[in-house]
């Protein structure tokens, strides 16, 4: 899936590699790009210095005869030299790695600031040079993403958002946020390095007219696979409702209601006894403690702010510990999930981790938690497949207190570059969950011609078969358009309940910009549904809705 190397990128180059230039540009008949893993000698694979091109969101010749190009530039601040320069994991003096050059070249689109990112190297009169490419995104987005329901039902998020406030890769957002069942202000700032540090800080304020949440993070991420060690803080405040949706009956929803507040605060840390840009082995250790009430209202007309009082506090604790193997592949895609080109992550992973759940730390009955999740991916011939399954658990003295279990599988042939198929299946099972947690699936889940909480339960299935034809993705080098098909067939219920299934089959008008750097599309559907109880008395059995394409 992965095309042809593109021209090198050109631009603005760094400062102090300028008599390079020279030599570069007189030898670039003779400058050649170095295959990976090529077997060249010693002295000639030590970097000797970093070349970084950076171009804006649209070049100097197109922006030259069209003024929305030149006020676009001109709005955009073209992310600064520091912040490419410090994610990558190669610089003078070290030897060329093509894994790492690879690595480095993953870093920085991670960071969602680039529409295109090259990270390789170039060998002029027997000296080598690291050479970085990339091309801005456009970072001041506005958001509108309402989507419709085949129900009429309006949701979406309606701001602005800029990651990359001056050019130093730093985010923030203000949307107002219309949810199914709320609406309300989501509020976000991040810094993915304090200073020169290399600690993430973030907070979220989640002001909504149900609930209010408050979210903080500190950490100091591994920020490559050979990395040793790291840690993470979180704190988490949540006050408000909880709603819960049972049906009995296809054409029955019925609503619990639940009070909750808790306070939650979590500080994992982790080590990399093995550490390569192949693959790691990571250990940890997790401690959480939780402040949390949780209350049904039976009458949802009583002021609950006045009856938590009479609602036990429950302050209780965890420690847990966790071991992961990673076998790393990735797979540069474009045209896939949307215009933009993205990381396909296809490696071998196994997580386990274990959590202790003891009386001496507020529980009313010590129990033991374990998780076990295990992925992986592969490509074969034309075909992206990859596959996951995750599982855990609580057990207490009288056996198992709550638990799930989920899989899922997903292939990705691509017949032409323009043209992908996909299939994705997936199974759950849930016992005893948090209230508000069971599978809650339609509209932005599938099936997505259906109404929200069209199926609801501890026990769900889902299948999509889609086709994308990506027709045109640079029309005016701002947005593309492309249409597709699918068929969708999934259904959530009860274990006291019959088996309910519903499905639907349509076709899809989708649309995209390859300026953007987060691979996804907005599309509109419309099709004909079918199963799960419906009746053409109760309700059209054609539907359509509006929002965001489904990732895979």
């Amino acid at each position: 899936m992965r095309g042809t190397r593109p021209a090198p990128f050109r631009g603005a180059n760094v400062a102090r590699v300028l008599p390079l230039l020279g030599l570069l540009l007189a030898s670039e008949v003779r400058a050649q790009v170095s295959p990976p893993g090529s077997a060249a000698d010693a002295a000639s694979t030590i970097i000797d210095t970093v070349i970084i091109t950076r171009r804006d969101i649209f070049s100097p010749e197109e922006a030259a005869n069209n003024i929305i190009y030149r006020i676009g530039n001109g709005l955009h601040a073209t992310t600064q030299l520091w912040v490419i320069r410090r994610e990558l994991l190669l610089g003078p003096g070290a030897p060329y790695d093509s894994l790492m050059a690879a690595e480095s070249e993953r870093n920085l689109r991670r960071l969602g600031l680039f529409a295109r990112v090259r990270v390789d190297s170039v060998q002029v009169d027997g000296k080598r040079a690291l050479r970085v490419g990339t091309r801005d995104a456009w970072s001041l987005q506005p958001r509108f993403t309402g989507r419709l329901a085949s129900d009429g039902t309006l949701t979406g998020t309606f701001g602005v958002t800029e990651v990359n406030l001056g050019g130093t890769g730093n985010s923030m957002r203000a949307w107002y946020v219309r949810e199914t069942d709320r609406d309300g202000m989501d509020l976000r700032l991040t810094s993915n390095r304090v200073g020169s540090t290399r600690l993430s800080v973030s907070g979220t304020w989640l002001n909504l007219s149900d609930r209010d949440v408050v979210v903080w993070r500190v950490s100091n991420p591994f920020r490559s696979l050979s990395d040793r060690s790291a840690f993470y803080y979180e704190g988490r405040s949540f006050q408000g409702r909880i709603p819960q949706y049972v049906r009995d009956r296809p054409d029955s929803l019925q609503t619990i209601e639940w009070r909750r507040r808790a306070l939650i605060n979590r500080f994992t840390g982790t080590l990399a006894p093995i550490a390569s840009a192949r693959g790691f082995v990571r250990v940890g250790a997790t401690l959480e403690v939780r402040h949390e009430e949780h209350m049904r209202l039976e009458n949802p007309e009583v002021d609950v702010d006045s009856l938590y009082a009479t609602v036990p506090d429950s302050v209780y604790g965890l420690v847990g510990a966790f071991v992961e193997w990673r076998r790393a592949r990735f797979e540069r895609v474009e045209r896939f999930n949307g215009f933009a080109e993205e990381d396909q992550d296809l490696s071998h992973r196994v997580f386990f981790s274990a959590k202790l759940a003891h009386e001496a730390l507020g529980y009313e009955s010590t129990g033991v938690g374990a998780r076990l999740l295990l992925s992986s991916g592969t490509r074969a011939g034309s075909a992206l497949l990859k596959g996951l399954l995750d599982g855990g658990g609580l057990f207490n003295s009288a056996g198992l207190d709550s638990g799930y279990v989920y899989g899922s599988g997903t292939a990705a042939v691509r017949s032409t570059d323009r043209n992908t198929t996909f299939l994705r299946a997936i199974g759950g099972v849930q016992e005893s969950p948090r209230p508000g947690s069971e599978h809650d699936i339609g509209f932005q889940i599938l099936p997505r011609l259906w109404g929200p909480h069209a199926f609801v339960g501890t026990r769900t299935l889902q299948a999509t078969l889609e086709h994308r034809s990506y027709l045109v993705d640079n029309f005016a080098n701002l947005f593309g358009l492309g249409v597709g098909a699918f068929v969708d067939y999934s259904g959530a219920w009860y274990p006291d309940q019959d088996t309910r299934l519903g499905g639907n089959v349509g076709v899809t008008v989708f649309g995209g910009s390859p300026l953007s750097s987060f691979a996804q599309v907005t599309n509109f559907n419309v099709g004909y549904r079918f199963g799960g109880g419906i009746s053409s008395s109760e309700t059209s059995r054609w539907a359509f809705s509006a929002g965001g394409g489904l990732r895979f």
